[in-house]
């Protein structure tokens, strides 16, 4: 257990600098659950380079990926309300001509064949929830979800290089 402690305390480091530098940014970011799976994926690769396959480094590795699985596809929003988000989600709609409509708190948007159903959830505070199911080979669809993502900052840090 000792071996594999150092691991444990940098990785909630890690989490923990990441978390402070999203809540200090000035507008809202999306944070897609994605990026948690490449943090919890490259820290399990480099602790079995650095411990060894140990029980405790097992039982590490297993809920890392546990929760790698579980957050995959989620998306939260930080620094922004629910009606705030929903404005945005029907910008987007309307700059790409993209025919939705609003159930609750769900938008439905035809994509050809299919539908691609667009679910904002507030959950505390100032975040809140987002998924995005279906339409997966539509190009409106995914061009609705980019054009979406673009106006939020990313969870990861951006280097900017000014001429």
């Amino acid at each position: 257990m000792r071996a594999i402690l150092p691991w444990i305390v940098a990785y909630a480091a890690i989490l923990l600098v990441w978390a402070l530098i999203i809540v200090r940014r000035p507008g809202p970011t999306l944070w897609k659950g994605t990026s948690l799976v490449v943090l919890n994926v490259a820290t399990v690769l480099i602790s079995a380079i650095a411990v060894g396959f140990t029980p405790a480094f097992i039982s590490f590795a297993i809920a890392l990926i546990v929760v790698a699985i579980v957050v995959r596809g989620r998306w939260l929003l930080v620094g922004i309300t629910a009606p705030d988000s929903t404005a945005v989600l029907e910008r987007c709609f309307n700059q790409t001509r993209a025919s939705s409509t609003r159930t609750a708190d769900a938008y439905a948007m035809n994509c050809g064949d299919g539908e691609m159903t667009v679910t904002i959830r507030p959950t505390m505070g100032r975040l809140v929830n987002v998924s995005f199911v279906g339409g997966t080979g539509s190009k409106k669809a995914r061009l609705v979800r980019n054009l979406f993502c673009k106006q939020f900052h990313s969870s990861f840090p951006t280097p900017r290089f000014r001429v």
